[in-house]
């Protein structure tokens, strides 16, 4: 069974929780729903199925060089603009907005019947970061934006044509613009001027051997799992990753001053993962076998803390619920 079919039995268990059963009907049908307890960017279930089709490969979207699973995650924030649309063979679009602005960034989930995810869709403006520091991202000029349609590689243009007609539905605030009587205004209302369609990557790996920094041993390379991106690096005391931050002192002074004097790690990576905390928790059970675990400093935050060839070495995992769980693998040399 692939890893998106695996999907199959969450996300028809999401359907129902969102009391997404509906009779059949001859044309599209679209529902708002109500606010849901966690948005759909922090369900576990849907993160999951995002990785699952996308993987941790990068692109520029909505943000420039980003993780593709954060931007698609980051358009659907919204708890107050979730919406299900079936279709009479049985798909199902379920989609939200980012909630910042009037929905012109959004992303939306294409279910067949059983509830598998057949393909994501992202309105987007193909942005990118700015080639000046401290600018905001530049993005395709308003109004004209693009929908990306992510899917399997053996996937037809044909299956995703429910998320087409999902984009072109427009938020309400643009589309009381297109209907405006003033031809500027009505001009200004957001338009799909494209559609792509990427094939996803479940597979792209998270990091790469070049970001780690200097000084980290290869011998705790096992305890960065590939299910992660760098979120940071540091070394001898600096950081290394962000570019921006780099060469600044690894912790703040209350960081520092929490240590009470304990001693900085020689090499330290932080890794963003979107798998289920339990689900990393259980693995680094098993990677990190010999070591010994105690709780930290909040509810869902534990530490592994052990000692291999190296010298000594801790895994602290910390549930930051929609921003991903952060995985920072510390390593003090021995002296």
């Amino acid at each position: 069974m692939s890893v998106l079919n695996s999907t199959k039995n969450t996300l028809a268990l999401l359907l129902l929780a969102c009391t997404l059963i509906a009779p059949v009907h001859a044309a599209p049908v679209t529902t708002e729903l109500p606010p849901p307890r966690l948005k759909l960017s922090e369900q576990p279930k849907i993160r999951g199925a995002v990785i699952a089709m996308v993987g941790y490969a990068r692109g520029s979207y909505t943000e420039g060089d980003t993780l593709i699973a954060a931007q698609v995650l980051d358009g659907m924030r919204s708890r107050f603009d979730i919406t299900r649309t079936v279709w009479p063979d049985g798909r199902t679009v379920i989609a939200s907005v980012s909630g910042e602005g009037h929905g012109e960034e959004r992303s939306a989930l294409l279910l067949d019947g059983d509830g598998s995810l057949l393909a994501l869709g992202l309105v987007n403006g193909h942005c990118r970061a700015s080639t000046e520091r401290d600018k905001p991202k530049v993005c395709n000029p308003d109004p004209q934006a693009v929908l990306t349609i992510f899917h399997p590689a053996d996937a037809k243009p044909s299956d995703a044509e429910p998320l087409i007609a999902w984009a072109r539905t427009l938020p309400s605030y643009h589309a009381l613009m297109a209907e405006s009587d003033d031809p500027a205004e009505a001009a200004a209302a957001q338009k799909i001027a494209s559609v792509e369609y990427v094939a996803g990557q479940p597979t792209a790996p998270g990091w790469r051997d070049a970001q780690l920094p200097p000084g980290f041993p290869a011998s705790l390379k096992p305890l960065l799992v590939q299910t992660g991106e760098v979120n940071s690096t540091a070394s001898a005391g600096k950081v290394v990753i962000p570019k921006g931050l780099a060469g600044k002192p690894m912790y703040t002074d209350r960081e520092n001053a929490r240590l009470k004097g304990a001693r900085w790690p020689d090499a330290e990576v932080t890794l963003r993962s979107y798998a289920a905390f339990d689900d990393l928790l259980a693995t680094y059970r098993e990677l990190a076998k010999g070591a010994s675990l105690e709780a930290g400093d909040s509810e869902r935050e534990v530490v592994f803390s052990g000692t291999d060839g190296a010298g000594r070495y801790t895994v602290r995992l910390r549930d930051a619920k929609e921003t991903g769980v952060f995985i920072t693998v510390s390593s003090w040399k021995r002296k």
